[in-house]
């Protein structure tokens, strides 16, 4: 019982130090760069604050000025109160917070879930991967708020499946209408309800056949359990009917069915673009090796598949190679299965409780928490605080010489979100929030970098939007090739630089001045 007792202290105080790693870990990552978007988050936070209620008008950009819907609403107004409350620096602890929660939660629902003892260095060994591959997309951002609501719908389904409960589907109603308040992603959850319908529907249509020895049998709904389900799924999609845009909100985002911004913002490229996220890849391999795994120890054993672990799995690997950005997506969902898959082939260490060892673990883990803690580096200023990045001072060379902002002003699209919150005083060219609107013939983000890589000379994109003054990055920065990658993936440097027209036809053209550079920034001037 004694030595129970100290297994069981000792794995409870290897967690506590261990999610203390990976909360230093997201932290310092929080701090490190400032999210192109948080600028006008802040904005449209301030003015719903100001105004009592969700905008319905574009008043950030003089290149579309129709109706927008913020699906953010809520987050942007939470966003704007906690950082007016509390600064930066509680910002990138909350959303931290955040991360943790949904990994401590996702560990005690994979350990209620199994039927037996999960390897501690297998499930701690995962997490820590899974969080290092993820870290670019952590922050704060808000997208990170899909990751709790997507946890909290699979923990309902899952006990709903296993408790066969119809009132557990009733917390997916509140559940929605807030998602749908908080961020657009709410429809991942929704097509993860309907799927989680209809792989049980066709469970049983194959059981009824008789064609049903590749499934594990002990899964199979009634059709009464699926009825709920059906009904559980109609009452969350009813809820969001309900939030101030009602169905205005799914108008909007049908816009996002012309998926250009997948291939020309950098979050949105899939797996296979230059440079690659080798941390992503690594685990990406681990859970596809993972299927494989147990689609053959389930045959081999003679034990029916579990269709519903399967897909999320073959889902969010599409869906992570596809776009990096669903990569947290796919370490949320499928963490549950992976771990499970692999303890069928690891055996609990013993020699891991020896006590010499427990201690080296320790002292590994407080060394590495120590490193993470003097590297971390607090921003209190973080429109102040990354200005290699953004035009700080570019930004107050305008504001003192206002004449410059006369006209129409064109800027970098990643400074978007920077500018509504520095100089809110102008409207600009392009942010973060309209990639896919549509606009000359085209979307949005299209008609921004054609004058980068378009066919029409830049004059003509300059003229026909009134520009006076362009604000763009002082140099396009190459993209670093390592020399083991250009002998194994055959790459050169000339094939990874592009063409930068309107860079070109500035330096040469005499009808635009240059009249500021600090290294981070260029400013033109249209000569009168």
């Amino acid at each position: 019982m004694l030595k129970k007792e100290e297994k069981s202290k000792f794995v409870n105080f290897f967690w506590i130090l261990f999610y203390f790693l990976v909360f230093l870990i997201v932290v310092r990552g929080g701090f490190s760069y400032l999210d192109p978007d948080f600028g006008w988050h802040l904005k449209v936070g301030e003015a719903i604050s100001m105004s009592g209620q969700v905008p319905h008008a574009n008043l950030y950009n003089y290149t579309y000025s129709g109706n927008w819907v913020d699906h953010e609403w809520l987050s942007n107004l939470g966003l704007y109160y906690l950082y007016n409350f509390a600064g930066y620096e509680a910002l990138v602890i909350f959303f931290a917070l955040i991360i943790i929660g949904v990994l401590i939660l996702l560990n005690i629902f994979v350990s209620r879930r199994s039927g037996y003892k999960i390897p501690i260095w297998l499930s701690a060994s995962l997490q820590l991967l899974g969080v290092l591959a993820a870290l670019p997309h952590f922050g704060v951002r808000l997208q990170e708020l899909a990751l709790p609501f997507v946890l909290l719908v699979l923990i309902i389904l899952d006990n709903y499946e296993r408790r066969r409960r119809w009132t557990l589907l009733l917390f997916l109603a509140s559940l929605f209408w807030l998602w749908a308040s908080l961020h657009a992603s709410f429809l991942i959850g929704l097509f993860l309800v309907a799927a989680f319908v209809a792989i049980k529907i066709g469970e049983r249509l194959i059981y009824q056949r008789k064609f049903w020895s590749f499934i594990d049998s002990s899964k199979l709904m009634a059709w009464r359990g699926i009825g709920f389900l059906g009904l559980g799924f109609s009452i969350s999609l009813i809820a969001t009917f309900f939030t101030p845009y009602k169905l205005g909100l799914y108008e909007f985002l049908a816009g996002y069915k012309n998926n250009a911004y997948l291939s020309l913002i950098q979050e949105w490229l899939p797996q296979y673009s230059f440079p690659f996220h080798y941390y992503q890849l690594v685990y990406l391999a681990i859970g596809a090796a993972a299927i494989l795994f147990y689609i053959y120890y389930r045959l081999k054993a003679k034990r029916g598949l579990e269709i519903w672990p399967l897909f999320l799995t073959v889902l969010f690997l599409a869906l992570s190679f596809k776009s990096r950005r669903h990569f947290p997506l796919f370490l949320i969902a499928t963490l549950p299965f992976i771990v499970e898959t692999y303890s069928y082939f690891f055996t609990e260490i013993k020699i891991a409780y020896y006590k010499w060892l427990r201690y080296l673990v320790f002292f590994c883990l407080a060394l590495v928490i120590l490193s993470q803690l003097m590297n971390i580096r607090p921003v209190p200023q973080p429109f102040a605080g990354f200005c290699d990045d953004y035009p700080c001072a570019a930004v107050k060379f305008l504001r003192t010489n206002p004449e410059y902002l006369a006209g129409n002003v064109f800027n970098e699209y990643g400074w978007g979100g920077f500018l509504i919150a520095e100089l809110p005083e102008i409207k600009i060219f392009i942010d973060g929030r309209l990639p896919q609107v549509a606009l000359a013939d085209w979307t949005f983000v299209e008609e921004y970098n054609s004058f980068f890589h378009g066919d029409e000379s830049p004059q003509i994109k300059l003229d026909k939007y009134n520009i006076d003054t362009i604000l763009i990055k002082a140099e396009d920065k190459p993209v670093v090739v390592k020399k083991w990658e250009k002998f194994f993936f055959v790459i050169r440097d000339e094939d990874l630089v592009t063409k930068n027209k309107l860079r070109e036809y500035l330096e040469q053209e005499i009808a635009w001045k240059l009249i500021y550079n600090d290294g981070v920034a260029k400013i033109y001037l249209r000569r009168k």
